[in-house]
This record gives C-alpha cells, sequence and structure tokens, in this order.
C-alpha cells in the first residue's frame, strides 16, 4: 500500500488527487445525515418513553439481521432485502433512543460498532454462501458472485479497522467514497432486485477498495506532516 500513487504523494504540501482528498465526504454527506438524525429524534424520544433501551434495540437489531441472513440462505432474496430495511432502520434507532434518553455512553458506541461488524457478516457471509455452495448458482456458473461478497466483506472490515485503528493511534479518519450506510442502502437494492445484485456487491468492493486507499493515504499524509 505505501507504494500506491508513488513518491510525489508523500510530500506534505503536495496535493492528492480528488478521490483522496480528505475533504471528499461519504456519499451520504453530513448534512443529509444530520436531517436523518432530526427525523430520527422523536422516534427515539418515543421509544425511549415505553421503557426501551438503547441496547434492546442494538439486539433486536441483531435477531432481525439472522433473520435477514436466514432467507438468503434459502435464496428468498426479496424476502431477505425487506426484512433487511428492518434491520436497517433499528440500526439508526438505538443512538436516536440512547441520546433521547440521556444513555449515549462510550461502550454503547463500541457495542454499536461491533454489532455493524457482526450485522455485514450476517448479509455478506451468507450471500457468499449462497452462490459458492447453492447447486443453483453452480449450475448456472455464478460462484463468482459468492467471490465478490466474500471481498465487499473483507473491504468492509479494513474499512472499519483502518479508521478505528488510525484514531486509536491519534490521526483523523472521518474520510471515504462510502461506509455503512452506503453499503446498506446498495445491498438492500441488490436483495430486492435480486437481478442487479452481482452489479451492486461490484460496485460495493469497488468502493470499498477506494475508501480503504483514501483513508490509508489520508492517514499517511497526516503522519508525514507530523515529521
Amino acid at each position: 500500500m505505501r507504494g500506491v500513487g508513488g513518491p510525489r504523494w508523500c510530500a506534505a504540501h503536495t496535493e492528492p488527487p480528488r478521490w483522496a482528498s480528505s475533504r471528499m465526504p461519504g456519499v451520504l454527506n453530513t448534512k443529509l445525515r444530520g436531517v436523518w438524525d432530526k427525523v430520527m429524534t422523536p422516534v427515539g424520544s418515543a421509544l425511549g418513553r415505553s421503557g426501551l433501551t438503547p441496547n434492546m434495540v442494538t439486539y433486536l437489531g441483531v435477531a432481525v439481521q439472522v433473520v435477514v441472513a436466514y432467507f438468503i440462505l434459502i435464496d428468498r432474496l426479496l424476502v431477505a432485502g425487506l426484512v433487511a430495511i428492518v434491520a436497517g432502520l433499528l440500526d439508526t434507532v438505538d443512538g436516536a433512543v440512547a441520546r433521547a434518553r440521556g444513555l449515549a455512553t462510550k461502550f454503547g458506541a463500541f457495542m454499536d460498532s461491533t454489532t455493524d461488524r457482526l450485522a455485514d457478516a450476517l448479509v455478506f457471509g451468507p450471500i457468499a454462501w449462497l452462490f459458492l455452495a447453492s447447486p443453483t448458482a453452480a449450475a448456472n456458473d455464478q460462484q463468482w458472485v459468492g467471490g465478490l461478497a466474500l471481498a465487499v466483506l473483507v473491504l468492509s472490515f479494513l474499512v472499519s479497522y483502518v479508521k478505528a485503528r488510525a484514531e486509536g493511534l491519534g490521526f483523523e479518519c472521518n474520510v471515504g467514497l462510502i461506509e455503512r450506510a452506503e453499503r446498506l442502502i446498495i445491498v438492500i437494492i441488490g436483495l430486492v432486485f435480486s437481478s442487479v445484485l452481482p452489479l451492486a456487491l461490484g460496485l460495493l468492493a469497488l468502493a470499498s477498495l477506494v475508501t480503504l486507499l483514501q483513508r490509508i493515504l489520508h492517514v499517511r499524509r497526516q503522519a508525514n506532516s507530523a515529521v
């Protein structure tokens, strides 16, 4: 990875290409995320008054994600996509409940990130199994789709790990073309409209690779400027 882009990127004063710029946010930019948070605030308040805790919502989301995995494994992709919408909504509600009840903690953020990785595995792992082990997929020479799903799973883990490791070392790493929200939207579209699932996985693999390189280069630039 150190050789990507050539030596001229190593100088702290050299401007990297646009795709590697720290000014390039995720597809769902900060303003749009802010609007979504405002929409979810009253929902979080209502659920908080019902006695639900953020952890309960988080664990419920994981349980729903297991249902998504089951429907993928039995090749009911449309149903899996619809259930995944519910899982995605629950993934945003837990934070809203935490803020509404004043229960936002560092451990809660840690658990949220951990269950996010589990949720990714419960989507892309079953897709990989379906296309690599299913007799139907084998008959149609679609094993390569399972390979794409595995690539997306590995890259999504690396994208998250690089950010966590960089921030643990004191670097800022809030950059990248695609994050989990975008991955979720694209894979849901691929599940609901199964004919475009290979295209969705290819797009996710490419966008995740670009995001990984963006973050590595962004951290390297900070490290070089600190020398």
